[in-house]
């Protein structure tokens, strides 16, 4: 499903108060996709079966490397 070029967003702010936020374009593609974080929706499961499936072998591919990144860092670190 495509995102829409233009969202509304309803909530509360830090003190309770309603809050309404419009996004148009980019800013209302960003405001969709924290949304969908906060529905416990990944960019993966926007995907098509196709892409899905690609998209999780290229990072299958790349986790052996940046482990290896991660295990560097931490020794520079000393931990």
């Amino acid at each position: 499903m495509p995102r829409l070029d233009r969202t509304v967003v309803r909530g509360r702010d830090k003190d309770g108060r309603p809050l309404v936020i419009e996004g148009r374009g980019y800013f209302a593609r960003c405001l969709q996709h924290e949304t969908d974080h906060l529905r416990g929706r990944l960019y993966l499961d926007r995907l098509a079966q196709r892409e899905r499936k690609s998209a999780l072998r290229e990072m299958a591919e790349s986790m052996d490397a940046a482990f290896a990144r991660r295990a560097a860092s931490a020794e520079r670190l000393g931990k």
